[in-house]
């Protein structure tokens, strides 16, 4: 297998463990060279063998192409460029969008995937911006049915309203932040893979509410695309860590100008910066699980130590993860 490429597997590497990458492995083998040409003793050293060696290695090399984004995803290229034509035709509706990820994508994938291919098309649509082939009107229209598929998705998918189900999620922009498309996009991500979450205005109007949500949350996700809301976006760090105070409240950010601050973030304790949805809703999952450790590791009778804080800041991207000092 010299391909890395999500038809290798049917699933999520970070979602799903290399046991089940590695089944899926065998199951494509029998497909392709049939039982008949491997005794079952066979069969089980090389299962053994997948699972102990080459499973863990292809879920690390998949969750790196994740990272990268499905447009380098042999796979998804072709859709992907149908799909750019559908966002800037005119008159094109959410109905016509959302019925082409449903039948026109690589069949058997599970649902996150939808929310992944959105955000490689969003980017696209962003690249093709910054090369001069479609022009801010373009871009904004696009990005209006991109936003509408999103809420079409999410109202199927979401956990319904008023549910306890953990992990919980917060999700946030600075006030007066415009660019909203990939805090809702992660919504999706997170509603797919069964999490709840709350988009949230943090405005001086929605105080109560905020502070009713942070009380709830297992992470903060905040989306920060704008270098003047700096103020603003410390601002709002400052209120989650009073509302939160007493627990370790891991703050998980992304977005252009968070990139472009990293020793900022640093400097004031962000737990993590991201370059992507699925990059941010990984390093969620990893904070959760380790707090349920964490949780497990306490003698009766003994508060949540809350989360080990180290004092640094990850930061991942498809190249890996990186951990800062400030």
């Amino acid at each position: 297998m010299d391909r890395t490429d999500t038809a290798l597997a049917e699933f999520e590497p970070a979602f799903a463990g290399p046991a089940d990458i590695a089944a899926w492995h065998m199951r494509a083998i029998a497909c392709e060279a049939g039982n008949a040409y491997l005794k079952p003793g066979e069969r089980e050293k090389l299962r053994r063998i997948l699972q102990g060696t080459v499973a863990p290695m292809m879920a690390g090399n998949l969750a790196a192409m994740y990272d990268l984004g499905l447009e380098h995803d042999r796979l998804y290229r072709k859709p992907l460029a149908q799909f750019q034509d559908l966002i800037l035709a005119p008159g094109t509706r959410a109905a016509v969008l959302k019925s082409f990820i449903e039948h026109k994508l690589p069949a058997g994938r599970p649902d996150y995937m939808k929310a992944l291919f959105i955000e490689a098309a969003a980017r696209q649509l962003g690249e093709r911006w910054v090369g001069d082939s479609c022009d801010f009107i373009d871009v904004t229209i696009g990005t209006a049915r991109l936003q509408d598929l999103i809420q079409t998705f999410a109202m199927e998918t979401r956990n319904p309203v008023g549910t306890t189900i953990r992990p919980f999620a917060a999700l946030m922009t600075p006030q007066g932040e415009q660019h909203t498309l990939t805090t809702h996009l992660l919504g999706l991500l997170f509603d797919t893979l069964g999490w709840s979450r709350t988009v949230v205005d943090p405005g001086p109007k929605n105080a109560a509410m905020l502070a009713a949500t942070v009380a709830r949350a297992d992470v903060v996700c905040i989306g920060w695309s704008n270098e003047r809301l700096a103020g603003e976006f410390q601002h709002l760090v400052s209120q989650i860590r009073r509302l939160s105070a007493g627990r370790r409240l891991p703050l998980v950010v992304g977005g252009a100008a968070a990139l472009k601050s990293v020793d900022f973030l640093v400097e004031i304790g962000i737990d993590c910066v991201c370059d992507s949805v699925y990059s941010a809703a990984r390093i969620c999952k990893s904070f959760y699980d380790l707090e349920e450790l964490n949780q497990q590791a306490c003698a009766p009778g003994t508060p949540p130590a809350g989360k080990t804080d180290t004092g640094r800041t990850a930061i991942v991207s498809s190249s890996g993860i990186d951990w800062l000092s400030p």
